[in-house]
């Protein structure tokens, strides 16, 4: 059934209310209402110039609603938005390396066939979840990422992968020639085989989830089958991806030395920066300026803002440090877009097309972001303050620029495109993510500010990917 397009004006008066709802929501469910007030009374004193990103994000996101379809929900039934949506690893619907229209289950490599045989088992031990597919896949990838304590640039990789697979399957299993395929098991398919190449430890434990939630049984030929091994499909070209991202590119161990540069061991995944991005370029496609010229006026202000920040903070601020810090970035953020899924019975490919684009956004910005702290190798404020007082410890890589700000700038752009109502709150919880790094002590404001910046430029041109014509964005890797 066609969803019935809302007219800009209407969108507008309909936001507010929407928009006040959701942030009394989201501050049961996160912050105390006192800490949010706290932050945004920091916001006012600060200077103009970190006003005007927020303002100018908010008027673009409300823009990109304006006279147009959201990017999330394209006013068309359920096939043709299928059909006009873009892949991002298969080169289409039809792409000629997945399996034959209509005869998915048959000819399937050895030993995918061999989890068939355990389906009924699956189905016993693991009741299907009423989830949102793309929701539970999500959280699973959340479990296995938690457990494994990847790295947040790993965490958004895996995120990332996980949601392409079972969007680009989505797609493929929605195409009118391939009609009725259920998106469970399609999606069960695709995140399996992506998520035991990343979490091979746990490959039983997906498996086990897989099969419940893709309900085999039946005929060897039933559509559920026929979805599985396309999603298995899917998911085997975007493991070929992942494979082939340079994400294991080998550090040569080299580190600059000199005043002002950051003197720790073991920095991690210092060659994040060279890997292969989603929808920009290349990790330097969006690059901040310089940091401050170390001793400069700007370089010790910055120091003294730090400083005297740990000297006179609150117990709200020391909470949202903590909001901020107890999980990665791309999973909070993920926690945000699922929220909203569940808020707005969002249909299975609407949330997975959503949950791709914001997750892919989240790992090039991370990419971005790696990128410029490789390339400058600045000193963290405990490395330039002597007995600096910090909240949480300090992440053992350089500061310029701050991960949390540039993944949240980037994030909240897309988020503010998928749920223009609600763009204000979006973009105030990336502002607070930025200032709990400075609450923290373990980053500059300049840190934040270029961090923030960049990461907006970034999610700005992931909307424009999502807003453009479906052959515009078909990938050629």
């Amino acid at each position: 059934m066609p969803r019935r397009r809302r007219t800009s004006h209407n969108l507008i008066r309909a936001g507010v209310s929407e928009m006040k709802a959701m942030t009394i929501r989201q501050l049961h469910n996160r912050q105390t209402a006192t800490a949010t007030r706290t932050h945004l009374r920091s916001w006012q004193a600060v200077p103009m110039r970190r006003w005007l990103p927020l303002l100018t994000s908010c008027y673009v996101a409300l823009l990109s609603s304006c006279g147009r379809q959201s990017p999330l929900a394209p006013v068309v039934d359920r096939d043709t938005s299928r059909e006009e949506s873009t892949p991002l690893v298969i080169a289409s619907a039809l792409d000629p390396r997945l399996p034959m229209l209509l005869a998915e289950a048959e000819g399937v490599p050895p030993g995918e066939g061999v989890a068939i045989a355990n389906s009924d088992r699956a189905q016993e031990e693991h009741p299907r979840p009423p989830d949102n597919p793309a929701v539970f896949w999500s959280d699973r990838c959340t479990d296995y990422g938690l457990a494994a304590r990847l790295a947040p640039p790993l965490m958004a990789r895996a995120y990332a992968l996980t949601q392409v697979a079972i969007y680009d399957a989505l797609l493929a299993s929605g195409h009118p020639r391939r009609s009725g395929l259920p998106d469970g098991a399609t999606a069960a398919g695709a995140a399996s085989k992506v998520l035991t190449y990343l979490f091979p430890a746990d490959s039983s434990a997906i498996m086990a989830a897989a099969l419940a939630e893709a309900e085999l049984n039946g005929p060897p030929g039933n559509q559920a089958r026929r979805a599985w091994f396309l999603g298995r499909a899917v998911g085997q070209l975007v493991v070929i991806y992942g494979r082939n991202d340079r994400s294991d590119t080998p550090w040569d161990g080299s580190m600059p030395t000199g005043e002002g540069i950051w003197t720790g061991a073991n920095p991690i995944l210092p060659m994040c920066g060279t890997w292969k991005t989603w929808l920009t370029s290349s990790g330097a496609e969006f690059q901040p300026e310089p940091p401050y010229a170390y001793g400069s006026p700007e370089d010790l202000a910055d120091v003294n803002a730090v400083y005297q920040t740990s000297l006179h903070r609150t117990p709200e601020q020391i909470a949202i440090v903590h909001k901020w810090a107890d999980l990665p970035p791309p999973t909070i953020w993920c926690g945000l877009l699922n929220d909203e899924i569940r808020l707005h019975h969002l249909e299975t490919f609407d949330s997975a097309r959503a949950h791709a684009f914001l997750n892919a956004t989240m790992y090039d910005a991370f990419v971005s972001c790696w990128r410029t702290k490789y390339r400058y190798w600045t000193a963290r404020p405990f490395q330039r303050i002597p007995a600096l007082a910090t909240v949480i410890p300090t992440p053992n890589f350089p500061t310029y620029t701050s991960g949390h700000s540039t993944i949240s700038g980037a994030a909240a752009q897309v988020m503010s495109a998928l749920f223009p109502a609600e763009a204000l709150y979006f973009q105030e919880q990336a502002n607070e993510a930025a200032m709990s790094r400075l609450w923290g002590g373990i980053h500059f404001p300049h840190d934040n500010d270029a961090g923030l910046s960049v990461g907006r430029q970034i999610g700005a041109k992931a909307v424009q990917a999502m807003l453009r014509d479906a052959n515009d964005l078909i990938a050629t890797r």
